[in-house]
């Protein structure tokens, strides 16, 4: 019984994942209405983004990495700065960055402060807890295509960074904005699957 919430904070990190990136699968829809369809590139991986109303893109590619490389791309070209901010947090660095006593927003754990957070998060990296999970054969741990995927993801996001100028100035210019690993991308969608758990008591 002591593995069951692990193994399902595994499952739930994993699907998280996935969802996160099956919403832009190949569409029939055509058009950017506006915006041109982009092929961004990076690392030895590739996707095609076509953007339809309200910006939505959709995504094709050749596999799972390809995928997570569009989304990544896409993602970070409409939110670079919400989800820097967001791996600040896993790897545990929001006091260095804006201050211990500053309040998170609460989109990945209930701490209230940053050095709660920090304390939380850099637990958990350094007790491997991820990583451990991610050694874990599926379906206890994630599937070799959602391994893929967030792999892909991280590629995707650290090639949109290097080929594209940031004007949002929540972030232009910060030096906390930096590239990614598959550990940070796994790490945030670990954060997300807990959150309604452990996630939940992390002051305490």
């Amino acid at each position: 019984m002591r593995t069951r919430p692990r193994r399902l904070a595994v499952i739930g990190f994993a699907l998280l994942t996935a969802l996160s990136t099956t919403a832009s699968l190949p569409s029939a829809a055509a058009g950017g209405h506006g915006r041109p369809e982009h092929h961004p590139h990076g690392g030895g991986l590739s996707a095609t983004i076509r953007f339809t109303e309200y910006g939505i893109p959709h995504i094709v590619a050749k596999d799972y990495a390809g995928l997570g490389f569009g989304t990544g791309w896409a993602q970070a070209a409409d939110q670079v700065c919400a989800l820097a901010d967001g791996f600040v947090t896993v790897r545990g660095e929001r006091s260095r960055y804006f201050g211990p006593d500053a309040a998170p927003d609460g989109s990945l754990s209930s701490a209230t402060k940053n050095v709660s957070s920090d304390l939380y998060f850099r637990g958990v990296r350094e007790a491997g807890t991820v990583d451990k999970l991610l050694t874990e054969p599926a379906p206890a741990g994630p599937s070799r295509e959602v391994k893929e995927t967030m792999r892909g993801f991280a590629a995707g996001y650290n090639a949109w960074l290097k080929q594209n100028r940031i004007t949002d100035p929540a972030c232009k210019g910060a030096d906390w904005v930096r590239p990614v690993t598959t550990l940070d991308v796994a790490a945030h969608g670990f954060a997300l699957a807990v959150l309604g758990g452990q996630g939940r008591g992390v002051d305490g």
